[in-house]
C-alpha cells in the first residue's frame, strides 16, 4: 500500500497553510489600504490644526524650515504634513524634497482636503493625515491575523494524527495492564497507522500463544492431578498392609520389623508428596476467587491470634509486636487462609522451640508487612528433604492477591515476609 509519510504530510500542510496565510495577507493589504486612505482623507481634528498656528507663531516658522516642520510632525506623534505654497509643494514629511528632482503640483482634491494657514512668510494649503500611523496598525494587526491562520490551518492538520498517536498509546496501556481482547485502532495511511498494524498482530499473537499456554498448563495440570490422584489411592492401601505385616511379626522378627518401619516411613513420605503436588496443581481454583479489600485488622488479626495459640500450645515461646494500623489490604479468604497454614506448618517443622518466634506487623509505602523471624532447627540426621511446594504455594497466592512473598535465612534464622496490598 503506498502511504504518505508523517514528512510528506507535514511538508504538504505547512505549504498549504503559508499560501493561505500569504494569500490572506495580501488581501487584507489592499482591503486596508484603500481603508486607511479613505479614513485619512476625512481630515484631522480642529484643535490639531490650532495647535500647528500657534506653533508656527510662537517659533516664526516658514514654509521652508524644513526641521521645524518635522520636528512638530514628530511631536504631535504619527502626524503627517504636506504644505503647499502657490500651489507647489514646499514641504512633506512623507518625501525627502532635497531628492526630488521634479515638481509635484497641487491638485483639486488637495485644494479641498487642504487647511489655510498663515506662515511666517506666506500663507499656505496645509495637509494633515495619520496615514503613516493607521498603515503601520493595519500591517501588524494584518501580519498577526495571518500568522494566526496559519497557525491554526498547521494545529487543525496536525490534531487528527495527535489525536491518532493518543488513541494507540491509550490502547497500548490497556495491552500492558493485560487486556489482550481490546483491538488497536487501524485508520489512516501513515508510519504511524504501520505501528498500529504491527502492534496490534502482536496482540494477536500474544492472545494465540497465551490460549495455547493455557491450554497446554489445563492438560499437564489434568494430568498431573490424574496422576497424582491414581497413586494415592494404591499408598493409601500399601500402608495399610504394611501396618497390618508390621502387627502379625511385631516381637517375632525384630530385622524384618526394621525393615516394614522403614518401608512403611517411606510411604508415608511418598504418600504426603503425592498429597502436595496434588494440591499445589489442583490450586488454580483458588485464582477464580473474586479477591476484595477489607480492614488489616479485621482480618489479619485472627489469623495471627490463631497462630500465636498454637505455637504457644506447642511450647513455642512467641513475641508479638503488631500494628495494622487505619489500613485496607486485597486479599482472597481462602487463599490467605492456605498462607497462613503454611507458614504455620513450617515454623512448626523447622523452628527450635528453645528459641524466640517473632512475629510483627508493620506498615510500608505500598503494603502492610507481618513478619515471622525464627531459629533454624538443627537436626541430628539432618534437615529433612523439602519439595518446596508450601514457599512456591505461598507465593503464587501472595502475587495474586497483589502482594508479595520474601523468604530470606542467614546466621542460623529463617525469615518469611508477607506483604498484603494497601488500598
Amino acid at each position: 500500500m503506498n502511504r504518505w509519510t508523517i514528512k510528506k504530510k507535514l511538508t504538504v500542510l505547512i505549504t498549504l497553510a503559508l499560501v493561505a496565510a500569504v494569500s490572506f495577507f495580501i488581501l487584507c493589504y489592499h482591503i486596508g489600504r484603500v481603508a486607511v486612505h479613505r479614513q485619512t482623507m476625512r481630515g484631522v481634528d480642529e484643535r490639531v490644526i490650532e495647535r500647528l498656528n500657534q506653533y508656527i507663531r510662537e517659533n516664526d516658522v516658514e514654509t521652508t524650515n524644513s526641521e521645524a516642520l518635522m520636528h512638530w510632525c514628530r511631536k504631535i506623534g504619527e502626524m503627517d504634513m504636506e504644505v503647499f505654497a502657490d500651489e507647489q509643494l514646499v514641504f512633506s514629511s512623507v518625501f525627502d524634497m532635497t531628492k526630488r528632482d521634479y515638481t509635484i503640483v497641487e491638485t483639486g482634491r488637495d485644494k479641498e482636503l487642504a487647511v489655510k494657514v498663515r506662515f511666517a512668510d506666506v500663507e499656505a494649503d496645509v495637509l494633515l493625515y495619520k496615514y503613516r500611523g493607521l498603515h503601520g496598525k493595519m500591517i501588524f494587526i494584518e501580519a498577526m491575523m495571518a500568522l494566526l491562520l496559519f497557525y491554526g490551518i498547521v494545529v487543525i492538520g496536525l490534531r487528527r494524527e495527535v489525536d491518532y498517536i493518543h488513541l494507540i498509546n491509550e490502547e497500548i496501556q490497556a495491552l500492558e495492564g493485560g487486556d489482550l481482547s481490546r483491538e488497536i485502532t487501524i485508520k489512516g495511511s501513515s508510519e504511524i497507522t504501520t505501528l498500529a498494524e504491527n502492534v496490534d498482530e502482536f496482540r494477536k499473537s500474544m492472545q494465540t500463544q497465551l490460549s495455547t499456554i493455557e491450554r497446554l498448563e489445563r492438560n499437564n495440570r489434568r494430568m498431573a492431578a490424574e496422576i497424582a490422584h491414581d497413586l494415592r489411592t494404591p499408598l493409601t492401601s500399601l500402608i495399610m498392609y504394611l501396618d497390618f505385616a508390621e502387627g502379625e511379626i511385631r516381637g517375632k522378627q525384630p530385622q524384618a520389623e526394621e525393615y516394614l518401619a522403614k518401608a512403611r516411613e517411606k510411604s508415608v513420605r511418598l504418600k504426603n508428596l503425592m498429597d502436595q503436588n496434588f494440591d499445589y496443581v489442583t490450586m488454580k481454583g483458588y485464582f477464580t476467587k473474586k479477591k476484595q479489600a477489607v480492614p488489616a485488622y479485621d482480618v489479619l488479626s485472627g489469623y495471627l491470634g490463631d497462630i500465636l495459640t498454637y505455637l504457644e500450645g506447642e511450647g513455642f515461646h512467641v513475641r508479638s509486636d503488631v500494628n495494622y494500623g487505619n489500613n485496607t489490604v486485597v486479599i482472597q479468604r481462602e487463599g490467605v487462609s492456605r498462607v497462613f497454614s503454611n507458614i504455620l506448618s513450617n515454623i512448626t517443622k523447622y523452628a527450635r522451640r528453645d528459641a524466640e518466634v517473632l512475629i510483627c506487623c508493620k506498615e510500608l509505602k505500598d503494603y502492610v508487612e507481618i513478619r515471622f523471624v525464627n531459629a533454624v532447627r538443627v537436626f541430628e540426621d539432618g534437615k529433612p528433604d523439602s519439595t518446596g511446594f508450601g514457599i512456591r504455594i505461598v507465593k503464587r497466592l501472595m502475587e495474586e492477591m497483589d502482594g508479595e512473598y520474601i523468604v530470606e535465612e542467614s546466621n542460623g534464622f529463617y525469615t518469611s515476609k508477607l506483604r498484603f496490598l494497601k488500598v
